[in-house]
């Protein structure tokens, strides 16, 4: 069964298992379809390892924990007074905070991850690499390994010593990402709902949490420090609705803020009928801070809601690359995935949807 070596963790900034820890198979839940390992310092849990080598389920996560089992082993003790024992089940283990980096696999996802600042190092899926299982996983650990150097353990170390921040943007603000290793995309934060919201700006909030429209630009370079005068002048992707986590932690970094102008207004479009059972007869449109309700209208289409919400970014290093080739979004529409771009007003095949949209709704 796969493991990660000592040598191998050290690539990722996971501490290593000493020899006085000892290891154990945690008892699984009923629905597990993976084998959960702890391993102890005495009476402590020090790491968790769960594991699945079952066809179409491979995972492979591992992560640090902080927790005391009760003296006979049975029970995982509160961390309060307040708090009850808990038989030491992988359910009940795998509830506990984790601490600490982390890697987690599982069939093409793969996150390198500081559970303590909440941040993530690495996304596979930007870089939109095939890793679906746990051969693969276990060539890309040897290939992640063999290209870590000098440069890349000591900028992987101290992120794993960051501490945890609550990082303040506002609409406006540009930000960078991590592609790749030593590769790094830049965007910029468009329109925050949450604040709308606060100040009772009406909008059509058919979205989960805290939602940020936002933009990635046409950019993948190995600099770290791009001047937000140069990013403003770039195209960019066509823009997304994400959830505020990777900017609130701080994994996405804010480099600058310049006001949005007009020609750079980059909006994703809304239109259904209201999802409210106070108001059913209404049809609804969204777009940026453009916000139209009416009452009893016929709706025209109703594939255009488009209220899904994500983690993270939505980039596609190929797609990025071939957008920036052609200095054009079409690839964009053409490469990604269908489902997606038959939801979308902004999709140039829907340009007559999209205008008798408009007219109905009374905007421009």
């Amino acid at each position: 069964m796969f493991e990660l070596t000592n040598e191998q963790r050290k690539c990722f900034a996971i501490p290593p298992v000493q020899s006085t820890w000892k290891r154990v198979e945690v008892k699984a839940g009923p629905y597990d379809d993976h084998v959960t390992f702890a391993y102890l310092d005495g009476r402590k849990i020090v790491k968790v390892i769960q594991i699945s080598e079952n066809a179409g389920k491979w995972l492979y996560n591992e992560y640090g924990v902080d927790q005391m089992l009760s003296e006979d082993g049975l029970k995982i003790l509160p961390k309060t007074e307040k708090g009850k024992a808990q038989n030491f089940t992988a359910p009940n283990l795998t509830k506990k905070t984790p601490v600490g980096m982390g890697l987690h696999f599982r069939c093409g996802y793969i996150d390198i991850y500081n559970n303590t600042t909440d941040q993530c190092y690495y996304r596979v899926n930007y870089e939109d690499l095939k890793v679906y299982n746990l051969s693969e996983f276990c060539d890309w650990v040897k290939d992640w390994c063999k290209n870590t150097g000098e440069k890349e353990l000591l900028e992987i170390e101290e992120f794993s010593k960051r501490r945890r921040i609550h990082q303040k943007f506002r609409e406006g603000d540009f930000f960078r990402y991590r592609i790749k290793r030593n590769l790094y995309g830049y965007g910029r934060i468009l329109v925050d709902y949450e604040k709308m919201r606060k100040e009772g700006v009406p909008f059509w909030n058919v979205f989960m949490g805290k939602p940020l429209c936002v933009a990635v630009y046409h950019i993948a370079t190995e600099n770290a420090d791009m001047p937000v005068e140069k990013l403003a002048h770039l195209k960019m992707l066509p823009s997304q609705m994400i959830m505020d986590n990777i900017f609130y932690y701080g994994e996405c970094e804010i480099i600058g803020n310049m006001p949005i102008m007009p020609d750079e207004e980059n909006y994703t479009i809304h239109y259904g009928g209201s999802v409210d059972a106070r108001t059913p007869n209404l049809v609804c449109y969204q777009c940026g801070k453009t916000y139209v309700a009416l009452q009893d209208e016929k709706l025209l289409y109703d594939n255009f809601r488009k209220q899904s919400i994500s983690w993270d970014l939505d980039v596609k290093l190929p797609i990025l690359l071939e957008c920036i080739k052609n200095d054009s979004n079409e690839p964009y529409w053409e490469l990604i995935r269908r489902w997606r771009a038959n939801e979308d007003l902004r999709n140039p095949k829907f340009k007559e949807e999209l205008k008798n949209i408009k007219e109905q709704m009374g905007v421009k």
